[in-house]
């Protein structure tokens, strides 16, 4: 993923559009929603994550849950707005800067976005007449618009002459066209991939959820088909307030009770414990990226890992190893798994995790060969990790030769 820090972008100011769905009576009702939070709110979070601290987001009809959201948007000195769009005059005063224009339902991926906001002020992303742009709005018979545009700060005061019943994207779309403003022409390939979405029903959504996901693709295979299943507890456990509170202390909770029991000497269920822990830490991570929080220093996680540390050393030493050979193999299996996870370059290297090794010693103890297991475990994960170096080499190798 490209590093939000880096090559600080020339817009850091947008105005998203919103089109509000509707009841029956004309109420504005809840707006389409990914991870129980609605898609305007990843929307913001992606561009605040990229140096956009400006936002404006313009609704013709604002739900009851808007203004709340907009207050959850309002942090770290991020300024972000509600705009009517058939407002007044002084509603359409927005920017000192130029800004980027989101139309309704667009969706756009991390690397197109970066190439966005470096647009030189009043250009057009454009895409061409293809079946698959079907959805993208219609310019003439060559041309559709990507739903994204760079426009000068001013042109939102050009918003007071809109005609009833136009979409405000649209009309600074077209109002930039007749300015002279320039064309950009998108690559079909970032529309095939998925890069740059036009979502017309709140199903869709589902399918920008990976993007948003960033955690688990470092993870082992054991804890990526953990996180396979927790994807799809993540809608229904993000509309309980509660929920992801307790999913967030519950690790640690657990981790600090599977040590204590692995001190009293219980090492089959503090393993146990420990090993739920790790699965339901994968969960919380997954949490922690849908709330925005997965960039900023994870304190629990970082106590969890050395209290999960503590337990398997306790445990060998319960078991019957003396102290410094238990704390000696802890750190030996800790300091091969951290390597394994440096540069993984295969699937059988992805295996070894601290779930992995937690799943081995459960299995030596009911066995009883709780030792063993773990010196198994140590030199299966030296193995590993000298063949996928081996690999490594074999392959440069054969491209120098080449």
């Amino acid at each position: 993923m490209p590093d939000p820090l880096q090559n600080i972008p020339h817009i850091q100011c947008a105005l998203i559009c919103v089109e509000a769905p509707l009841d029956d009576a004309g109420m504005p009702t809840a707006l389409p929603r990914i991870f129980g939070k609605p898609a305007i709110f990843h929307q913001a979070k992606q561009l605040q994550r990229f140096g956009v601290s400006d936002i404006i987001i313009s609704v013709d009809a604002v739900p009851a849950e808007l203004p709340h959201l907009i207050e959850q948007l309002r942090v770290d000195g991020n300024n972000v707005r509600l705009m009517r769009s058939n407002g007044s005059a002084a509603d359409a005063v927005g920017f000192q800067h130029p800004f980027l224009l989101i139309s309704p339902d667009i969706w756009v991926d991390d690397v197109s976005l970066q190439d966005a906001l470096r647009w030189k002020s009043n250009s057009v992303g454009i895409v061409e007449e293809e079946p698959a742009n079907n959805r993208f709005e219609r310019i003439d018979l060559n041309r559709r618009w990507s739903g994204i545009a760079a426009l000068e700060a001013n042109f939102l005061q050009y918003s007071t002459s809109m005609p009833e019943g136009w979409n405000l994207a649209s009309f600074l779309l077209r109002h930039a066209l007749q300015l002279g403003a320039k064309e950009i022409t998108i690559s079909q390939q970032r529309i095939t991939d998925g890069s740059l979405l036009k979502i017309s029903n709140e199903s869709e959504y589902e399918k920008v959820a990976a993007t948003i996901l960033s955690a688990g693709h470092e993870l082992g295979v054991l804890e990526s088909a953990i996180g396979a299943l927790g994807h799809r507890l993540i809608s229904p456990v993000s509309k309980t307030p509660w929920l992801p509170a307790l999913v967030n202390y519950a690790p640690i909770a657990l981790s600090l009770s599977s040590a204590g029991l692995a001190y009293a000497n219980f090492p089959g269920w503090a393993l146990a414990l420990l090993i739920s822990a790790l699965c339901l830490d994968v969960f919380r991570q997954q949490i922690r990226s849908t709330e925005y929080f997965s960039k900023s220093k994870d304190y629990l996680r970082i106590a969890g890992q050395v209290i999960a540390l503590a337990t398997v050393a306790t445990t060998l030493w319960r078991g019957g190893q003396t102290l410094s050979d238990a704390i000696f193999l802890t750190a030996i299996g800790s300091g091969l798994i951290l390597m394994s996870h440096m540069a993984p370059t295969s699937r059988l290297v992805r295996l070894v995790s601290p779930l992995t090794v937690a799943i081995l010693l459960i299995a030596g103890f009911a066995f009883g060969a709780l030792a063993l297991a773990s010196k198994v475990s140590i030199a299966a994960i030296l193995a590993l990790n000298i063949w996928s170096l081996w690999q490594q080499q074999r392959t440069a190798g054969q491209l120098n030769s080449n």
